[in-house]
């Protein structure tokens, strides 16, 4: 199709239905559904030459603290049509729009930073990742008001927005992501595990004293640091298997994932680590769906570290700990909880997650590592 035969102009009340299919047909089931729930009535379509609307850009601007944001909720594209242009076309008309609704910024939320075609389509419409703590040193309290207006809420996804210029020169230092990586931990460690034990304590029992025997300051203690051992075992062989690649690795904050993982805790009672964050490759248009075999070998050495961590304490807690024995106790705890995201949740909208990328990689090889998780948590403990 020539980008001659097709048109871009502004969305209709009346076609809000049609663009909620073609939302249904050009993403995942998942990711289909949230947007016919949360998708507003302004924006911008694209039509071919027959009227048919074969694309869409769904559009808002709100106002935080001082600023007027333009955020571009939505854009898809009919699947005969993608890869000729016509989403890169919506946003650049997008962009004019915002213009003319006088925003200061551009945002856009739940880009997958693995998702190469949609992170290299932001990228090159001006928009550039966007760090938590950037966000929270440009709005101040108004950060929390961000987050509730967007909503920003897929789980392993950016918010990218317009950069200015002095932000484009900005070098990732060597150790780029450690610094986020030990906050990570500290969340965890602290606040998370502890809130998903007395969670769980809750299921059985409403004595105080039940309730408080998680929150106890040695066990709260052992835990973080069972944890900073997990994440240190992981994040090492994540970056020795990149480095043997000679690939730079960066850890990058997933904070819709860290309120996620807050929800489950606190209503399931379900602790989820791996929503912390990864570890992506420090360059800026590196081609993820071209290096699934790379992305696949580095994902799998922190498994790989993380299920020998975890089979360690299973042993130790099968053989009996006496009075160390909240240590192995702990230990499993955090070990099942990385094996669920390391290899149960592989599908859509977790495909970033290390089962997702072991999962795209070779089939054969996360199956083996599933049925050693599951022989691990399940038959190993019977076996001892």
């Amino acid at each position: 199709m020539y980008k001659d035969a097709v048109t871009i102009r502004q969305l209709r009340s009346e076609e809000l239905g049609i663009v909620r299919d073609l939302g249904k047909r050009a993403l995942s089931l998942p990711m289909g559904l949230l947007m016919a729930v949360t998708m507003s009535a302004q924006g911008l379509v694209a039509e071919d030459a027959t009227r048919t609307i074969i694309g869409a850009c769904i559009l808002r601007t709100i106002s935080v603290g001082k600023r007027r944001l333009g955020i571009l909720d939505w854009v898809v594209v009919d699947p005969q049509y993608q890869g000729q242009g016509i989403s890169k076309m919506l946003g650049d008309q997008a962009l004019i729009w915002f213009r003319q609704q006088g925003c200061e910024n551009v945002i856009t939320t739940d880009v997958d930073g693995y998702n190469s075609a949609a992170w290299n389509a932001a990228h090159s419409r001006g928009l550039r990742y966007w760090p938590v703590s950037q966000q929270i040193r440009e709005l101040g309290w108004c950060w929390l008001k961000l987050l509730i207006v967007i909503p920003h809420i897929g789980t392993t996804t950016f918010i990218l927005h317009s950069a200015f210029e002095e932000h484009e020169q900005l070098k990732p230092s060597a150790t780029s992501g450690v610094g986020v990586l030990i906050g990570v931990m500290l969340f965890l460690g602290i606040f998370l595990l502890p809130l998903s034990r007395v969670r769980e304590v809750l299921w059985e029992s409403t004595v105080v004293s039940d309730l408080l025997g998680p929150l106890n300051p040695t066990v709260m203690f052992a835990g973080t640091v069972i944890l900073a051992i997990y994440i240190g075992i992981r994040a090492g062989a994540h970056w020795l298997a990149a480095r043997s690649l000679r690939l730079p690795l960066s850890f990058r904050l997933w904070d819709s994932g860290l309120i996620m993982a807050t929800f489950v805790a606190i209503a399931f009672s379900g602790f989820l680590p791996g929503f912390g964050g990864s570890f992506y490759v420090r360059q800026t248009r590196f081609d993820y769906s071209q290096a699934r075999p790379v992305m696949g070998k580095i994902m799998l050495a922190g498994v790989a570290a993380s299920l020998a961590l975890f089979t360690v304490f299973t042993v130790w807690a099968g053989l009996g700990a006496g009075t160390l024995g909240v240590i192995p106790t702990l230990g499993g705890y955090v070990g099942v909880a990385f094996g669920i995201t390391d290899t149960l949740l592989f599908f859509a909208p977790f495909q970033a997650l290390p089962a997702g990328h072991l999962w795209r990689w070779r089939r054969a090889v996360w199956l083996t590592v599933s049925l050693y998780f599951v022989g691990i948590w399940f038959v190993l403990p019977r076996i001892l």
